[in-house]
């Protein structure tokens, strides 16, 4: 992964590419104190991750990383902050930014942080390779009959799926069992989420597809509410900034969330392919 740094502070700059690299968690192709300047190397080198300052004197990291947006910055942003204020990180989620590493800089927090992002990107290219194998005009790929189990065996992995799950709030829902063989499914075969994985696991299952789906869904949304309640109380829970970060997209959670404050009638959409292919990126980060 190739890592660009933008920090009004040379210092936090200079901490920060020697943490990546005597760690060996990836290359720094370049850093900049001055924001204008570090718009123009970022397009130019297109960076994996940019790591940048919530406050900076020159321009605010909110503004930076709108403007890499809306130039066609396919770059992951991950916030440098010692800000607590809700509406600021709010917005900054908004404006794409993954997660956040507090100031202080804490080396620890810096290879977590990172290395979660890293796999997210590396599962966001699989899948998009997957969308062409298997998507629309092609010729989708059966899974085969040996590569589906009967049941979901009972392992270290599929245990720390029930930590995530439990940490959602959604472990006792009747959903969540034939979300794990989904899970399964897909990570036997090799496949990313659609239509032909649902109908094998409700075959397997003796039920209908309807009704697998509307289970499902329902489980997910319970834990959309969770994550959203654990926002409302503090945007730096460990249920909102790890573990919803894998499942739900910050839209979806802003949704539940004005739903709870009643700010909206109706509240955030849970995606089934979005949270699968989350699943699975939080499956590969602990295997």
């Amino acid at each position: 992964m190739k890592y660009y740094i933008v920090d009004d502070n040379i210092a936090t700059v200079k901490s920060l590419a020697n943490t990546i690299r005597s760690r060996e968690i990836g290359e720094v192709c370049g850093y900049s104190t001055d924001p204008e300047a570090a718009m123009e190397e970022i397009l130019e080198e297109r960076p994996d991750i940019v790591l940048v300052d919530l406050l900076m004197s020159e321009m605010d990291g909110i503004s930076l990383v709108e403007r890499l947006r809306k130039s066609g910055s396919g770059s992951a942003f991950v916030m440098l902050s010692k800000v607590t204020d809700k509406e600021m990180i709010g917005n900054a989620y908004k404006a794409g930014v993954e997660f956040f590493i507090h100031k202080p800089v804490n080396i620890t927090e810096v290879e977590k942080v990172l290395g979660n992002v890293a796999e997210k990107i590396k599962m966001r290219r699989i899948m998009e390779d997957l969308r062409e194998l298997f998507g629309e005009g092609g010729n989708k790929k059966e899974p085969a009959e040996d590569t589906l189990p009967e049941e979901s065996p009972v392992n270290e992995e599929l245990q720390s799926l029930d930590m995530i799950f439990n940490m959602l709030g959604m472990l006792g829902e009747k959903g969540t069992r034939e979300i794990r063989d989904v899970y399964v499914c897909m990570r036997d075969c090799g496949c990313g989420y659609d239509k032909v994985i649902l109908s094998r696991v409700a075959e397997e299952r003796g039920d209908s597809v309807k009704n697998l789906e509307q289970r499902i869904r329902r489980a997910m949304k319970k834990g959309l509410t969770n994550v959203a309640s654990a926002a409302l109380a503090d945007y730096e829970s460990e249920v909102f900034q790890i573990y919803g970060n894998y499942v739900f997209d910050f839209k979806s959670v802003r949704d539940e969330m004005d739903f709870l404050e009643g700010k909206s009638k109706s509240g955030g959409r849970v995606s089934i392919s979005h949270f699968m292919e989350g699943l699975i990126l939080y499956g590969n980060s602990i295997r």
